[in-house]
């Protein structure tokens, strides 16, 4: 059996093979293995989430077809993930041929986010300190400036919580109890909901806009923020809407009257909003146009930023709202969707949000370019179990819930949607007791509150209690009320066992009788609430994700801001080493020679930026035409679908509406797919530039290649925000037209009509989009000219230093240097950290199988024994590379 150690690193996204050489695991060089060369770290990221049995095939093709024994090294989170794969994998092959014999675990990514922040925070000191005064100064403070930018920008990487369900499924109150105190309305009117947006922030603020009448002009933004000094919060508007402003003004005054804490200030506000109508009756009525945004701190992780998207379970305005949950869940490492049901009502009646995100989730390839909803990923949530006997909460685990269009938003007969929980990421909570307990403990409950927990404290607490405030319990009435324990995480047992594991480890935390206060029942209560374990995952979620990429991109930007530096001594130093003579030849070289070959480049690089070459010779505007493409023919089929018997002028009308709608949504998927490539569009077009330069610089004499490199040394291109708008077909497929279609009964030419004249808005809003980017280019090339010619500068006056002052220049040089090992040391310190060379090494063993689990601890981890037999055991003859040639590997795939 050959030996294989597999080292992953979620932050760094490597993967690293090393095989058993004479006793000891050495690294395999990728270009011994053509099997394992396309997961090298110069092909791109490798996630070890997106790969599979194909991963585990090439593996097995390159050790030569042998049984392998398998050592990981990685974070815990990862390392369960690795164990379902090589399982599954096993499965499918019939056979064991890859055996888990040792783990290593890596520090978690939120320690491994911690080393990398300090990193970073330590490099920029010491370069600060270090290189005040001196020449390369100039460079780094440019680099920090943009290294600033980049840590701004990733801190608003939030993991988005999109919230869909059944009406009084208690969304409102899952999100309170999350965040510990109640600031968002329940128990809301269906007709009058709106969709909140609650980001994580320390100051509290709402922000929404006031509309009137259908005139998109006369819209009034409205932002309502937090007075510290007067303890209340203060409306602003950049217009009029005054019946808004008294209402919002009234709910503010009574407030300060009876002397409500912020929190509950804020639900007052919020209640207020949600029962201002959505749409006006009158032309000058006043209503709340789109989603209402919720500044609150969010207390999940402190590295973590979460943002809520809660929907309204049913409203009128389902189509906006799929289409804001659908951009929050383009991100598909960046979200996750959270299903919640209400245990005596769970099917999914008349929720059209939550049937569209199914209906596209499980469409076929021909809607390429859509938003794809990867429901795999979601939590599936069964609120309210207080209500039911957990025998009754059982029987749930197996339901298949059927989900519907609302009757308004059907075109024809469509048929419901279904959801087997039996397959799902299954959760069962009481939303109400978690927020009580951390009410409680955050002390911002009510009286009713407590007398409702007092009431129900047998159903959620399984310890016997004996408090003044929540009452007294019987020894015999506990253990009746630990939801958690009906979790089930689809079909992954292992994962589903360590949930559970968790839960019991923290309710033995709760048995400390030396801690006589208030919290340990309290947090009992939380636990066997079930949102402990909804938090665990969540949480869990986001740093196995979010949290990484935030980690790689901090430690990205700052190993940019130091190979900057680094190019700038090492140009000095090598120009050093000629004579002074030279020296400012290339100095005067630079200045005109190769400014004047830059802005020739340029005049013709802007000749070649038209229309008909962008559209051929950049992927993404191509897959933008695709898209459009299938977006139209999708509006016939739709229009297709209308049902045409016997039907009312009126219901025409309904019907055609709903069209209309779907066909709006079509060309808003268009503008987000633009708007989330755009970025990759104009980089295409920097790069570009960047080499045409780079081939017309390139050459001079005298000029090296440190030299070249260090001129076209530039910063990230900052895309700004497009300031277009995803247009509309109200103008097109009117009321007037309905009727007189419906008047003629021909049904062919209103298909006709719907297909001719979404093609034209489509080619309208392809335009725009082709003459921004273009605008935008321009604008941002000019920038990047620039950009060459201050580095032209910069270096040149660091030159100019050897010439007049050749003393000081050394004494900088010398003192670059210094400053560049220093960092180096510190990033070989941060190397050894987050691969874990420091860390103890914990050993899995297989034996046969037994029923018995235990748990073996070491320093820093805490780690499964399962079945597996002694490590130290496990022995082969030194592992056979096999170094097959492409031809090789070619016939295999055949």
């Amino acid at each position: 059996m050959k030996e294989l150690m597999i080292m992953y690193h979620p932050v760094k996204k490597e993967i690293r093979f090393l095989a058993k050489a004479k006793g000891e695991f050495v690294e395999i060089p990728y270009a011994m293995c053509p099997w394992l060369s396309q997961y090298g770290p110069d092909k791109g990221e490798f996630l070890l989430q997106n790969h599979g049995n194909k991963f585990f095939e090439d593996i097995w093709e390159q050790f030569l077809r042998d049984k392998v024994s398998l050592v990981f090294k990685g974070t815990k989170i990862d390392y369960d993930d690795f164990k379902k794969k090589v399982k599954e994998y096993n499965k499918n092959a019939g056979e064991e041929r890859f055996k888990i014999s040792k783990f290593i675990e890596l520090p978690s990514v939120a320690d491994i986010y911690s080393c990398i922040n300090d990193f970073c925070e330590d490099t920029i000191e010491v370069f600060s300190n270090e290189l005040k005064g001196s020449d390369i100064q100039k460079s780094f403070l440019v680099r920090k400036e943009q290294f600033e930018a980049k840590k701004e920008n990733l801190e608003k990487n939030d993991v988005n919580l999109c919230l869909v369900g059944t009406y009084s499924s208690g969304k409102s109150t899952f999100i309170n109890a999350l965040i510990g105190k109640r600031i968002l309305p329940e128990s809301i009117s269906s007709e009058t909901a709106k969709m909140f947006r609650i980001r994580n922030c320390e100051e509290p603020s709402v922000s929404f806009f006031v509309k009137k009448g259908e005139d998109d002009g006369n819209v009034v933004s409205v932002n309502i923020t937090w007075d510290e000094a007067n303890h209340k919060f203060l409306f602003h508007a950049n217009g009029e809407c005054e019946i808004t402003q008294e209402k919002i003004n009234s709910e503010i005054n009574s407030a300060l009257m009876f002397r409500l804490q912020q929190h509950e200030q804020l639900y007052q506000i919020l209640k207020k909003l949600n029962d201002i109508p959505n749409a006006g009756i009158n032309v000058d009525d006043e209503y709340v146009d789109g989603i209402i945004d919720v500044a609150f701190p969010i207390p999940l992780d402190k590295n973590v930023s979460f943002t809520f998207y809660d929907t309204p379970g049913t409203d009128s305005n389902s189509n906006e709202h799929l289409l804001v949950l659908q951009k929050a869940l383009q991100q598909q490492t960046n979200s996750i969707l959270i299903v919640l049901y209400e245990p005596t009502k769970m099917e999914g009646t008349g929720n059209s949000v939550l049937y569209n995100l199914i209906n596209s989730s499980r469409s076929d390839k021909d809607t390429n370019g859509g938003v794809t909803i990867d429901l795999t990923r979601s939590l599936h949530i069964i609120n309210q179990a207080d209500t039911k006997g957990l025998a009754e909460l059982s029987e749930l685990k197996n339901k298949k819930v059927e989900v519907t269009l609302k009757e308004t938003d059907k075109i024809y007969n469509e048929e419901p949607q279904q959801i087997e929980l039996a397959k799902e990421r299954l959760f069962f909570v009481s939303s109400k007791a978690a927020y009580i307990a951390k009410a409680i403990s955050n002390n911002v409950d009510t009286e009713d509150e407590r007398k409702w927990l007092a009431n129900h404290r047998n159903e959620i607490n399984n310890e016997p209690i004996d408090d003044p405030f929540l009452g007294k319990s019987d020894i015999s009435e506990v253990d009746t009320g630990m939801y958690f324990k009906l979790n089930k995480m689809a079909n992954a047992d292992n994962e589903t066992k360590k949930l559970l594991d968790d839960c019991f480890d923290e309710l033995k935390k709760c048995d400390n009788p030396e801690d006589s206060s208030l919290y340990p029942i309290l947090q009992r209560i939380y636990v066997n609430s079930g949102m402990f374990a909804i938090e665990r995952e969540i949480v869990r979620y986001a740093q196995k994700y979010a949290l990484a990429v935030k980690a790689k991109g901090l430690y990205d930007g700052i190993k940019s801001v130091v190979d900057f530096i680094r190019e700038d001594y090492e140009v000095i130093e090598k120009q050093a080493r000629l004579s002074k003579e030279e020296i400012a030849k290339n100095i005067e070289t630079m200045k005109t020679s190769m400014v004047q070959d830059i802005d020739t480049a340029y005049r013709e690089y802007q000749q070649n930026m038209t229309t008909e070459n962008m559209v051929f010779q950049i992927d993404d505007i191509n897959t933008l035409y695709t898209v459009m493409g299938n977006r139209q023919i999708q509006a016939g089929k739709i229009a297709d679908k209308m049902k045409w018997i016997a039907l009312r002028p009126e219901v025409f009308e309904e019907k055609n509406n709903i069209i209309r709608n779907e066909l709006n949504r079509y060309l808003q998927e268009i503008d987000d797919y633009y708007k989330v490539n755009r970025g990759r569009i104009l980089q295409q077009q920097i790069e570009e530039l960047k080499g045409i330069i780079i081939n017309k610089i390139t050459g001079y004499k005298g000029i090296d290649e440190e030299l070249i490199k260090r001129i076209t040394n530039v910063a990230d291109t900052q895309v700004p925000p497009s300031s277009l708008k995803a247009l509309k077909m109200d103008e097109y497929i009117n009321k007037q037209k309905a009727i007189f279609i419906f008047s003629t009964n021909d049904k062919k030419s209103y298909k006709n009509d719907v297909e001719t004249m979404f093609a034209q808005t489509t080619r309208i809003q392809f335009d725009s989009y082709i003459a921004e980017i273009t605008e935008v280019a321009k604008t941002k090339t000019a920038e990047l000219i620039q950009e060459f010619k201050d580095n032209i500068d910069i270096i040149s006056s660091n030159l100019e230093l050897l010439i007049n002052d050749e003393k000081k220049a050394t004494a900088e040089q010398e003192k670059a240097r210094a400053v560049l090992e220093l960092v180096e040391k510190k990033d070989l310190e941060l190397t050894r950290k987050i691969w874990g060379e420091e860390e103890k090494e914990t050993v899995e063993t297989e034996k046969k199988p037994v029923k018995k689990r235990g748990k073996k601890k070491s320093d820093d981890a805490e780690v499964e024994e399962e079945t597996v037999e002694d490590a130290d055991s496990v022995t082969s003859d030194d592992a056979e590379i096999k170094e097959s040639s492409d031809d090789e590997k070619d016939k295999k795939e055949e």
